[in-house]
């Protein structure tokens, strides 16, 4: 898999995006069944960290098989697939909500990591005759397609990073950041926060599922 993925499937109902749902399924299906969620015919797109911090992570691993369900990767994956690479990492990943990974098998582990290691950084989809971009933390560029290049432009160390870890995007102080061309809209998660929160054209949806409950799933029909 790409860092950058175009989505080439058709879509033939709704589109939603759902925040950082971290190991909470049952949450994630019941409000997906309380907002009506055509199983068949919609599309929901999960802004990274399906798992960590909550007690149903294998299961929510398991939304990657289903035809209705695609995800970005946010740090939360990119620390199980790095957490055999060196002790930094596996103790940053255990002591932030990662030590049910641990509990697993090594087989089941590879698996997982496997599985992880398909999801892009960067999705791009047309939905309703606009184009919605999904990154997990932050876009550093102002510039949709500037964004995407820079993770092909090895002049451009550690572009993957700061899309799965930065938060400056959200500090509206900071006037570097403006309204995202290319694009209509770029959704995100990463941080939580209480209440969405919009800044020009992104749009921040980790609302707190495994904290408060509170998990935001986004109709793109409404943007």
């Amino acid at each position: 898999m790409g860092l950058v993925k175009i989505w080439d499937k058709e879509i033939k109902g709704k589109v939603y995006a759902v925040g950082d749902i971290h190991g909470c399924y049952n949450l994630l299906m019941s409000n997906l069944k309380k907002l009506g969620f055509d199983f068949e015919n919609d599309l929901l797109v999960a802004v990274g960290d399906l798992v960590d911090r909550g007690t149903q992570n294998e299961e929510c691993v398991t939304l990657m098989d289903e035809p209705w369900f695609t995800s970005i990767m946010g740090n939360h994956e990119e620390l199980c697939i790095r957490s055999n690479q060196n002790q930094a990492i596996f103790k940053c990943h255990f002591e932030h909500g990662g030590a049910w990974f641990y509990d697993l098998d090594t087989q089941t582990q590879q698996e997982i990591v496997n599985k992880l290691k398909t999801m892009p950084i960067v999705l791009e989809l047309d939905y309703n005759g606009k184009k919605f971009g999904f990154v997990h933390g932050h876009i550093e560029e102002n510039d949709w397609e500037e964004f995407k290049q820079s993770f092909d432009n090895p002049s451009i160390r550690g572009a993957d990073q700061l899309a799965m870890w930065n938060r400056d995007r959200l500090d509206t102080d900071n006037k570097k950041y403006t309204h995202v061309s290319g694009v209509d809209a770029v959704i995100m998660g990463h941080t939580v926060i209480r209440e969405i929160f919009k800044r020009d054209n992104c749009y921040f949806i980790d609302t707190g599922a495994v904290h408060w409950g509170t998990m935001t799933i986004l109709d793109l029909s409404k943007i």
